[in-house]
């Protein structure tokens, strides 16, 4: 057999009974091959399907079954979308291998009816469809699969369908119809999370198109349950500039491309660069905004509107969002939150800008209604980070494609964490077969900071004329070591990501001379790619090859769908590649090595061992006892066969190989805890395994609930220990699953502040649920507080440990609660319940959201908030002025705190006063307990803090940020000189660049053994703060002459033939230090100038030389100064002299 897997002409029948061609016509048979020549057996790629069973509770039943243990069958089963029964998938005859690696191919759930709502019981009848809740829920628009299409589109396709057939056809051929003029985006969440479609039409024109104006985003989870709905374009789409709001209009043709990122924001970016930015409940994140907008700096003035760059592609990653323009410009957008290190933004490139939540105005009347705006409203970003913002870093690659005369083709992101430089690097394919690496801080790196690494011989076969084909699909490794690349001749390459070494070449032009629809890689050891009617391709480390049909690839299958035709789409996860099809959700995964060595048939690991035993005991087998005792024989064995078969429990999906595995482990605890041995390992303390039995099995109980249709999480468990369990409850609770988010916090006993984090979120989903237009809106506002105040105090299971503990609930659960319940109406439910708020900032902020202003001034009044500085918003200038003073005063004391007033400024756009207040209380500060070098690093705390408020003034504190930034390094300065000499007298705090040269240059008095060294670092303080020449000079003969070093003055005015300053201030320095004649006269006999006579007068004069000050003014011929000398002298030998000039 050929080990080409393309190859046309297959060879005779093997044995196994299919060609070595993934992608020919027998390759759907269920008979394995052996492919590649190396005798690696490929088994049934399509396991068989579970039945649906019976209908699944709501989230009290999640609840339920979590905190009982229950881990029945009955729980993984919902009425139209069912978790698929994966036992077929524990077994080796279900594996499939890839080279020398087992795969599998699990399906999670089956009948997926996408979009779907979640209807109670009691309005649900008992005979409704899934197809008939569908029509009921979609309004306006009809679902082919993960599509969706305007109503009046469908019928118009299904006329002219009538029309040319002369009859209606099927629905299948109405979705092919359909899927030839439009596309469909989908898009998964990583790590297991939601999944994102949008149905948009081919066409730009919009309505002209037929397609409409308007489309739907809609959010399911993997059951296909329906999160939200977003309307696209949004009824409010503007864009604000300068506090004015430019509307902007879109079609659903403008939709170039969606993703999620890592911190589930789903990014939306339109072909002309405009990026939105929503949650997974559909709210907006921030603002709309043009990732590249034009070179100008300034929005254009056509139309009276701002436009971006328009777009040949958009590549979301797990950070944000890569576009690349048609002029062959770049940009990178990086999502960040509030759990991002500041300095992180503060060290972006210099053309990098900050995209930020927008801040109500004072006129605006839904204050802190939002949750992004409320934080960004009340916390200036240099304070505290608002919860989502974006950096946007252009980089100049048309510059660069200019020179090389090349473009590029595709790009793809390598994540922050794997760079060098510790933020995202952006790689771009050529024109001629390379690649280029550009990094994000072009302003400050050599060659703007782009890196040809000249791969053109390493990667993909050489074309016409020796010509390396341009690479025109990307992608990397979940761990960042290597990149796939895909070139235009159809050869996939796989290399390190630093281009050294080429792992894989595989040459697909035999299957398909296009390029896939979509590529990603399968965990980190093998790279998938699905081609439309190929099916799904997967290539291993040495070009081994598995192919995984699907229902694309059938025309008769797809069209037996009622859906139609059937759409693949690939989720590329950290360890498996979640496949969304229009009717199920699959993952094909590496079987976990731990896996692999306890079910493949004929393996003696220890755990393998243990679990044939454990199932001989339970088929009562006398065996059973004979082979346990066989491992407990050999020391260490039982050990390891016991974590064997936790670990692979962990990675099963399947319940029942899930009990039978943690069975086989508590079978071989069972024989541990009866060796005295093995108990006396550690006395009085539970066994490693014994432990690690207990957090598996937690965990277990964990990742199933999430599995359950309702919730719709295709998580793994390496996806759970990346997320980690805090990161599930956030994700639950941001699903709008707070009541399972609760009950896993408390089973998992992940602390009491996330405990009490997700009780909050809990009773606001419940209060949300009871506004008036709700079944549950016949409850009165005091019934609805009570059992909101129980779900908070956790009354019920936990009420007796919190009782017993004392802890009351943490600070900001009633607050956020109460914003809950005035969202959905119940203003009297949100004033019961603000008014338990302990915490005074996080009640002022409830207030002000509800409009309780002067309630929240009182509350933020009494306890000194330093909140209070938002209250202002909502009073007339008047009010700003008194409070202003008020902070001004305290703010102004020793110890007293100036941000309240600077925030009170900011928000009135007075940067200039601000970052003046902050500057002189920096450097008003006294020296506290702690000592001088304490107060020198608050000082330049706030020094910084008054840059970034100039900063944000732009031009009109150019000035005052200059100054202050020089302050801020005058201060690093002297504090690396003090290091330098181990001494405070080198350089004394002060706020003067002259005091700090002068310190300098009396300190040699005090070391002249480092004079030299003293001196160089003068002239280097001079010459960074861009020192005047004659200003150094004269600070410098000051300081000499002032600390004695009268030699050191000679020699530095002998350097130079003609001093900038002249001689005289030399002369004036000796003459006030008291020298003698010898050294005053040094410096006088080199005036020889004749315009130097005056000087020299005045400087005997000042010596008191009054006979060689008369020969200056003899000189000079000059009588009133032989007359000033004869009556300031007393030698009666001068006044002869003068009486005889005179």
């Amino acid at each position: 057999m050929g080990t080409n897997p393309f190859e046309d002409d297959a060879p005779p029948p093997q044995p196994a009974g299919r060609s070595t061609n993934p992608f020919g016509e027998g390759s759907d048979s269920l008979t394995p091959p052996r492919h590649g020549g190396g005798g690696v057996r490929v088994v049934n790629a399509t396991p068989p399907r579970a039945q649906v069973g019976a209908s699944a509770g709501g989230a009290s039943h999640d609840a339920a079954a979590l905190n009982s243990g229950s881990m029945a069958r009955s729980a993984f089963l919902d009425s139209h979308g069912a978790i698929f029964d994966p036992s077929s998938s524990a077994n080796e005859s279900s594996w499939q291998d890839l080279g020398d690696l087992p795969y599998r191919r699990v399906r999670m759930y089956s009948n997926v009816g996408w979009g779907r709502k979640k209807r109670p019981k009691s309005v649900q009848g008992d005979g409704e469809s899934a197809q008939q809740q569908e029509q009921d829920s979609a309004g306006s628009e009809e679902r082919f699969g993960l599509a969706w299409y305007p109503k009046v589109y469908v019928e118009t396709v299904r006329a002219h369908q009538n029309a040319v057939l002369g009859a209606a056809g099927d629905r299948a051929e109405v979705a092919r119809l359909l899927s030839t003029t439009t596309t469909t985006f989908v898009a998964g969440c990583p790590n297991g999370g939601p999944i994102a479609s949008v149905t948009a039409p081919l066409a730009t024109g919009g309505a002209s198109s037929g397609f409409g104006s308007r489309t739907t985003i809609r959010i399911m989870n993997n059951a296909g349950l329906l999160l939200s709905s977003i309307p696209f374009p949004p009824l409010d789409l503007a864009l604000t500039m300068q506090s004015n709001r430019l509307p902007l209009h879109r079609t659903p043709g403008d939709i170039l491309a969606m993703g999620f990122t890592s911190r589930c924001v789903l990014v939306i970016v339109l072909r002309d660069s405009l990026t939105l930015c929503y949650d997974i409940m559909g709210n907006s994140v921030l603002p709309p905004f043009f990732a590249l907008s034009h070179n100008s700096g300034s929005p254009s003035r056509a139309g009276g509107l701002a436009t971006g760059m328009d777009l040949l592609e958009a590549c979301v990653f797990e950070g944000g969002v890569a576009v690349l323009g048609v002029d062959n410009n770049s940009a990178v957008v990086e999502l960040l939150d509030e759990f991002d290190d500041p300095a992180y933004a503060d060290g972006a490139d210099v053309s990098s800008k900050r995209i930020v939540p927008l801040v109500p105005s004072q006129t605006d009347q839904t204050f802190g209604d939002d949750p992004a705006t409320t934080k960004a409203a009340t916390s200036p970003f240099l304070l505290a980070p608002p919860p989502h913002y974006a950096l946007v870093t252009p980089l100049p690659t048309a510059m660069f494609a200019r020179s090389k005369h090349l473009t590029f083709q595709c790009m793809a992101v390598l994540p922050r964490q794997f760079a060098p430089s510790g933020r995202p690097e952006l790689f771009l394919s050529t024109s001629d077969g390379s690649v280029v690496v550009a990094e994000l801080n072009p302003s400050t790196s050599p060659n703007n900071g782009f890196t040809d690494v000249d791969c053109r011989n390493r990667i993909g076969s050489s074309g016409e004329m020796g010509a390396a084909p341009p690479i025109v699909s990307m992608a990397f490794a979940p761990n960042g070591r290597f990149l796939a690349c895909f070139t235009a001749d159809a050869v996939l390459t796989v290399v390190s990501t630093n281009f050294e070494s080429k792992v894989l070449e595989f040459d697909a032009r035999s299957g398909s001379t296009t390029p896939p629809r979509s590529m990603g890689w399968c965990g980190e050891d093998s790279v998938v790619l699905h081609w439309k009617n190929l099916g799904v391709l997967m290539v291993g480390p040495y070009g081994d090859w598995l192919r995984f049909p699907y229902e694309d690839d059938n025309p008769q299958a797809a069209a037996s769908k009622v859906t139609g035709g059937s759409e693949v789409f690939l989720v590329p996860e950290i360890d498996c590649c979640r496949v969304v099809t229009s009717n199920a959700v699959e993952i094909l995964q590496r079987v976990p090595p731990g896996t692999a060595d306890l079910l493949r048939i004929g393996s003696i690991e220890p755990g393998a061992l243990l679990l044939d035993a454990s199932d001989a005991f339970d088929s009562g087998s006398p065996n059973a006892d004979e082979a346990a005792r066989a491992i407990t024989q050999q020391e260490g064995l039982l050990e390891e066969a016991i974590l064997g078969c936790v670990e692979a429990a962990v990675g099963e999906f399947d319940v029942k190989v899930q009990k039978r595995m943690l069975r086989a482990a508590s079978y071989g605890l069972h024989f541990a805890c009866k060796d005295e041995n093995y108990r006396n390992k550690n006395p009085g303390r539970p066994s490693p395994e014994a432990v690690a039995f207990v957090k598996s099995s937690r965990k277990l109980r964990a990742l199933n609930s999430l599995r359950q249709p309702a919730t719709g999480f295709v998580t793994t468990s390496s996806q759970y220990d990346s997320v980690m369990p805090k990161g599930v409850v956030a994700r639950l609770v941001a699903s709008g699953r707070a009541s399972l988010a609760a009950s896993i916090a408390e089973y998992l006993r992940l602390g009491r502040r996330v405990s009490d984090y997700a009780r909050a979120m809990k009773a606001a989903a419940f209060v949300s649920s009871t506004s008036p237009s709700s079944p549950t809106s016949a409850m009165t506002d005091s019934q609805i507080a009570e059992e909101a105040i129980g779900i908070i105090k956790g009354e019920g299971k936990d009420a007796t440990d919190r009782s017993a503990s004392g802890l009351p609930p943490s600070s900001g659960m009633y607050a956020s609660v109460a914003l809950a319940a005035h969202r959905a109406g119940r203003r009297g439910v949100a004033d019961l319940l603000i008014m338990l708020e302990q915490s005074t900032s996080d009640k002022v902020h409830a207030l002000l959201a509800i409009g309780s202003y002067a309630d929240a001034a009182a509350v933020a009044e009494e306890g000194r908030s330093l909140y209070f500085s938002g209250v202002i918003n909502k009073f007339p200038i008047e009010a700003v002025n008194v409070f202003t003073s008020y902070f001004s005063r305290f703010g102004g004391l020793h110890r007293g705190d100036a941000r309240p007033s600077i925030n009170i400024l900011l928000r009135r756009q007075k940067h200039t006063e601000a970052g003046l207040r902050m500057a002189k209380k920096a450097l008003t500060l006294r020296p506290t307990t702690v000592g001088e070098n304490e107060r020198e690093k608050e000082k330049v705390e706030a020094l910084k803090e008054a840059s970034n408020i100039f900063d944000l003034g732009g031009k009109d504190c150019a000035f005052q940020k200059t100054c202050t930034d020089e302050q801020i390094a005058l201060i690093a300065d002297q504090e690396q000189l003090r290091r330098s000499y181990g001494s405070m007298e080198v350089a004394p705090p002060s706020s003067s660049v002259t005091s700090t040269i002068m310190s300098i240059m009396k300190y040699a008095a005090v070391d002249p053994r480092s004079a030299h060294k003293l001196h160089a670092d003068a002239d280097r303080i001079a010459k960074k703060h861009k020192v005047s020449e004659k200003r150094q000079w004269h600070v410098k003969v000051r300081a000499l002459s002032e600390s004695g070093q009268w030699a050191a003055l000679r020699n530095f005015c002998d350097s130079r033939a003609k001093p900038p300053i002249g001689i005289k201030p030399f002369a004036l320095a000796a003459i006030k230090g008291r020298q003698g004649q010898v050294e005053v006269m040094h410096y006088i006999e080199r005036m020889t100038d004749k315009s130097d006579s005056e000087d020299r007068y005045s400087l005997f004069c000042e010596a008191g030389m009054w006979k060689q000050a008369l020969g200056e003014a003899v000189t000079l011929g000059d009588g009133r100064k032989i007359a000033h000398v004869r009556s300031m002298s007393t030698s009666p030998e001068v006044h002869r002299l003068c009486d005889k000039y005179l």
